[in-house]
């Protein structure tokens, strides 16, 4: 079994949460872009999305030719797509909506939600048939992210 941990830093979580506020109650979705060394996942980039999906209450879905064009751009930037983040207005834990789509999309999943009150993000990534859930370093601005 592989511990992943994803490094993300301070500035780019914090409009992961000014995102998901603003979308509220509709679910919020973002692409995080970076590299991979090992088992550590860099999140160099986030890229905030617009959930297109009909039932953004509970679901979300990103404009494809949209998504096709990070990826180019990533590509040319020697990154690939390391997550997709999105928020819940649920604990934060993947659905079966989201266990289906991590097979599709082999990468990070962030799971945020605000039902405590506060914004709460969890990681988790697909190994095998079993969702594991991965520890997040958060990167103060002080620090640096490879």
């Amino acid at each position: 079994m592989m511990h992943y941990h994803l490094h993300i830093s301070r500035r780019e979580v914090d409009r992961l949460y000014e995102h998901a506020e603003k979308q509220l109650p509709a679910e919020a979705v973002a692409l995080l872009f970076g590299t991979t060394s090992d088992v550590s996942v860099y999140a160099n980039r986030v890229e905030l999305m617009k959930n297109i999906s009909r039932t953004n209450l509970t679901s979300f879905s990103v404009d494809p030719e949209a998504e096709y064009k990070l990826l180019i751009e990533a590509e040319q930037r020697g990154e690939s797509l390391v997550g997709i983040f999105h928020s819940h207005p649920a604990p934060p834990r993947p659905s079966k909506t989201d266990l289906k789509n991590m097979h599709l999309n082999p990468v990070i999943w962030l799971v945020a939600s605000k039902i405590t009150g506060n914004w709460v993000i969890m990681g988790y990534i697909l190994d095998e048939d079993d969702v594991k859930e991965i520890l997040i370093h958060v990167a103060e601005l002080d620090d640096s992210i490879p």
